[in-house]
């Protein structure tokens, strides 16, 4: 072995468990190594032998303490997930229990008294790894993936609040997260007028009726829908209002009927006190569960939908229909416009209109070039 290959010269060999404090031939630096509670190799190197002593001796004694680390770095997941779940309960209650049955399901069995500062993308790639284990196929790992990509965000939001928004912060520093994983694409099952045509054939009750209208002419969501009250519809203006707090981003809408849904939701608004619910079955009680009667349904008009259906047919009939992407989306209740992009959703019109520039465009340039054609054959030689 040369000179050039030795790397370090130990002194005289110390107890086992009491570390080791050499000087490297390479820079001449004074350096200490040994291994913590959880088995890793500590290293720091020093200019003088006098201060790497007094670090090793130092650090031996935090380490029988229990206190190696500084307080931040011992501070576990499981703080920043009580912290996280707290915010959440007080400002986003709608989330809350999605968030807190993630968490206990799946992100602390595998997370749970971690140390957060030793969290990085390592650990993350092992968690996404054995999240992923069973899956024989590509369409169940997508579907397995677009599941992960739901819980990474609910763990970077929960290091980037410890981080950020608490004082003191729990963390200063926060993973870097894998890149999201490709999921399967979006579902594209849509709602035409035959088929609700159809389906309002079958429907058996007369809360289904006006439950199918409101759907299928103004997409609103499932809890809204099942959240109405008498008193939110005014049959002499012919108006729906959604309150505000009742609706998925908070804010309130007001929303004047179609006749279709004007003359389907009457019967259900007769005989009714303004506070009860909009939408009941034949004993008054309150619709909450109509997955039985669904199912039926669709059997029998043959139609094989999901209610999250008419909610994209609805804007996408809206669109075609004229109306605004702005108006379509107050109706809706939709914030961004990512669903005209999501579900590549436009106006027959802009194509129409497109294809029309297309083909002008095609028809200018042959027409300028026969003109050039025309041109130099007039020219005398």
């Amino acid at each position: 072995m040369t000179k050039a290959q030795i790397l370090e010269i130990p002194k005289k060999r110390g107890k086992y468990g009491e570390g080791s404090c050499y000087q490297r031939e390479d820079n001449k630096r004074w350096e200490i190594s040994f291994y913590d509670n959880e088995g890793r190799r500590r290293r720091q190197s020093f200019s003088t032998e006098a201060k790497a002593e007094r670090a090793l001796e130092r650090a031996l004694t935090l380490k029988e303490a229990g206190k190696l680390d500084e307080p931040e770095t011992r501070v576990r997941i499981d703080a920043l997930a009580e912290a996280y779940l707290r915010y959440m309960k007080n400002s986003k209650p709608k989330s809350y229990l999605w968030v807190q049955r993630a968490w206990d399901k799946h992100l602390e069995p595998f997370f749970g008294g971690r140390l957060a500062g030793r969290v990085g993308t390592s650990e993350l790639d092992r968690y996404i790894e054995q999240r992923k284990q069973g899956i024989d196929n590509e369409d169940q790992e997508r579907k397995r993936n677009g599941t992960i990509n739901r819980e990474m965000t609910i763990l970077k939001p929960m290091f980037n609040h410890a981080s950020r928004e608490l004082d003191p912060p729990l963390v200063s520093r926060v993973p870097k997260f894998p890149k999201k994983l490709r999921e399967s694409a979006p579902r594209s099952g849509w709602v035409d007028d035959a088929q609700y045509e159809a389906l309002q054939e079958h429907a058996k009750s007369v809360w289904i009726r006006g439950f199918l209208a409101v759907a299928f002419n103004f997409g609103f969501r499932k809890s809204e829908l099942l959240g109405l009250r008498v008193r939110q519809v005014n049959l002499k203006d012919r108006t729906i209002q959604l309150l505000p707090g009742t609706t998925k981003n908070d804010k309130g809408r007001t929303i004047r009927m179609t006749e279709d849904v004007y003359q389907r939701l009457g019967p259900s608004v007769k005989h009714k006190k303004p506070d009860d619910a909009l939408f009941t079955w034949e004993d008054g009680s309150p619709v909450r569960d109509f997955r039985v009667a669904w199912s039926k349904m669709c059997k029998a008009a043959k139609v094989p939908i999901l209610l999250h259906d008419f909610r994209r047919s609805a804007i996408r009939n809206m669109i075609r229909a004229g109306v605004p992407e702005k108006t379509a989306m107050r109706i809706s209740g939709h914030v961004t416009r990512s669903v005209f992009d999501r579900y590549d959703i436009g106006s027959d019109a802009d194509l129409a209109d497109a294809a029309e520039r297309i083909e002008n465009r095609r028809i200018g340039r042959k027409l300028v070039t026969d003109q050039e054609a025309t041109t130099e054959q007039s020219v005398p030689r």
